[in-house]
């Protein structure tokens, strides 16, 4: 059981893009599991990260963003996660955001969905 999953699908994505916002997600000291769901015709990343918090679903058919999710979503459920985060594969973000967001989860039980602000890498909002 992971206490946060998070899910990126991806399809033909750039690895250096894609590899910012994996580490940006996988940069704690929490537990973390990340789900690579790949709509891509081939499995062509499935070795680009090699990290045990990192698991790869290939799909070998471009299931469409939200159905892909929910694949890992289901996962998710099944290993008993507490959380889940739906990411983009372009987005990455700074240290600390996943352990704020988890903070406002835990102490405001009553929320059901969260995000934090968005801005460009400039500061912009």
């Amino acid at each position: 059981m992971s206490l946060i999953t998070a899910s990126i699908v991806i399809y033909n994505n750039d690895p250096k893009i894609l590899d910012k916002a994996i580490h940006s997600f996988l940069n704690t000291q929490l537990d973390v599991n990340l789900y690579l769901v790949d709509n891509s015709p081939t499995d062509q990343l499935r070795t680009q990260w090699n990290n045990t918090r990192i698991t790869y679903i290939f799909n070998n058919k471009n299931l469409g963003y939200g159905s892909a999710h929910n694949v890992a979503i289901r996962e998710a459920m099944e290993q008993q996660s507490l959380y889940h985060l739906v990411l983009n594969p372009d987005v990455y973000f700074n240290t600390g955001v996943i352990e704020a967001l988890l903070n406002y989860m835990e102490v405001n039980q009553d929320v059901g969905l969260v995000m934090p602000k968005v801005l460009y890498p400039d500061g912009r909002e």
